[in-house]
């Protein structure tokens, strides 16, 4: 992928102990364009049920309550564990300062209900030219 004013952040999930967790992804984003998020092992996540969703939203501030729904997960590749979410509304974009991932009952939720994991600041310089 290239594009200009391109950003892109490898996503580790780390428990309260500072150990990595399985899940991680990456981050393609291209300031005031596009998102992609690629995630992998989604499925692995504790306590998950088989009707769960996994929801993407957009951070404004400190306060995850008024995160912006940016969609939900589907699976690119059952093989390689790999699930996609792309979001390309460069308003909503401009909005956020950083994203993340919820696992929400099935078919998504309207606001944030599971424990925010897989989380990404957006406000930084692009490391792509």
């Amino acid at each position: 992928m290239g594009a200009r004013d391109l950003y892109i952040a490898e996503v580790i999930d780390v428990g309260k102990d500072a150990a990595t967790k399985k899940s991680y992804g990456r981050v393609f984003f291209t300031k005031g364009k596009s998102l992609i998020f690629y995630a992998y092992d989604l499925d692995r996540q504790p306590g998950l049920k088989n009707a769960s969703t996994f929801q993407v939203w957009g951070q404004r501030g400190t306060d995850r309550e008024q995160a912006l729904n940016l969609g939900v997960f589907y699976e690119d590749s059952v093989a390689k564990k790999r699930w996609i979410l792309k979001f390309d509304d460069p308003q909503k974009l401009a909005q956020i300062d950083a994203v993340f991932v919820t696992v929400e009952p099935n078919g998504g939720s309207s606001k944030p209900s599971g424990k925010p994991f897989l989380y990404a600041y957006l406000k930084v310089s692009p490391n792509h030219p």
